[in-house]
């Protein structure tokens, strides 16, 4: 049996905050959504956020038959659950401006693949032609706090979920005006909230997903940003094959692409998200137009180890 929990806690993070805090933080540490998160803030308490976390964790846990997402894969419609609205609600946006490369009702495909349970599976052609008509962003809709799946769709949050845990929790800590700073790290996603006393920005090293070194550091403001990657997790097949957990919901297949890894920044969590799993399988067909985005930035690295940076961000290569 793979323990998924040891296995994540020895790996470096993808995302790193390295900058030293000029007053000593309050640090916490929670087992969410598959992952570490290290909560670190200055001038109060992670209490909330940890509650708030755990919370959505349970909401958005596909293998929990008594969560809220389950009940709705079950069910076909749910009512009175505002966050899987506002999930489904603001990927439905994104899916709009950016495609759908990134779609919520791979539920059936993700339980078919299993690659982040014990028992992974490479499914026959004849299984991924049942579920396939399944996938489609017209088989979800959202009126209110109602969301509803039509053809057999089920969803799965994971390409979001994260971002938008970290957005609930931004939400929390603008209400505590005693917090005045810190960062969120959920390994693969991160918020980093306020502002230093000094005024000097967050410093993040990006990892090198080729070796235990870094790509480079950012020196950003209070942002999101989010690091997608066929590294992250994946298993190896009988054949031995790798496969990613990262599923094109057009072939069913894990994704190819010629990026080793994207991250994005943003003021959203779902957002970073959302663009950086998007723009990973997009590959760089399309990375020219996402290094001037106006709300956004990127860094990237193709399979040739060439690096893709925003005109805007303030980013130092690691010589």
């Amino acid at each position: 049996m793979i323990d998924w929990k040891k296995v994540f806690l020895g790996l470096p993070l993808f995302l790193t905050a390295c900058a030293a805090p000029q007053t000593p933080a309050e640090t916490k540490t929670v087992w969410v959504m598959d992952t570490a998160c290290t909560i670190s803030l200055h001038g109060g308490s992670g209490d909330a956020a940890v509650q708030r976390l755990s919370g959505l964790d349970q909401m958005l846990d596909n293998y929990d038959p008594d969560s809220d997402i389950s009940r709705l894969n079950a069910a076909g419609t749910l009512s009175g659950i505002p966050e899987l609205a506002e999930i489904a609600a603001q990927t439905a946006d994104l899916q709009q401006r950016f495609g759908s490369r990134v779609d919520l009702t791979v539920g059936k495909l993700t339980a078919l693949w299993g690659i982040t349970t014990d028992h992974p599976h490479v499914p026959s052609e004849t299984e991924l032609r049942a579920v396939l008509p399944t996938i489609s962003p017209a088989h979800v809709s959202t009126s209110g706090d109602t969301v509803t799946l039509a053809d057999g769709a089920q969803l799965d949050c994971g390409a979001v979920a994260k971002g938008y845990a970290l957005d609930q929790v931004k939400a929390l800590l603008e209400q505590d005006t005693g917090i005045t700073w810190g960062t969120v790290s959920m390994t693969s996603s991160i918020l980093c909230y306020g502002e230093k006393p000094d005024g000097t920005p967050f410093r993040l090293e990006i990892r090198d997903p080729d070796g235990d070194g870094v790509l480079g550091t950012a020196s950003v403001d209070a942002c999101f940003l989010s690091t997608s990657g066929g590294y992250e997790r994946y298993f190896t097949a009988d054949d031995g094959k790798q496969y990613c957990h990262i599923l094109d919901p057009v072939t069913g297949m894990p994704a190819e692409t010629d990026l080793n890894t994207v991250t994005v920044f943003c003021d959203s969590g779902l957002m970073s998200d959302f663009l950086s799993t998007s723009i990973w399988i997009e590959g760089t067909a399309g990375i020219e137009s996402h290094l001037h985005a106006a709300d956004y930035q990127i860094v990237a690295q193709d399979k040739d180890g060439t690096l893709y940076v925003s005109d805007s961000l303030d980013f130092t290569p690691n010589d």
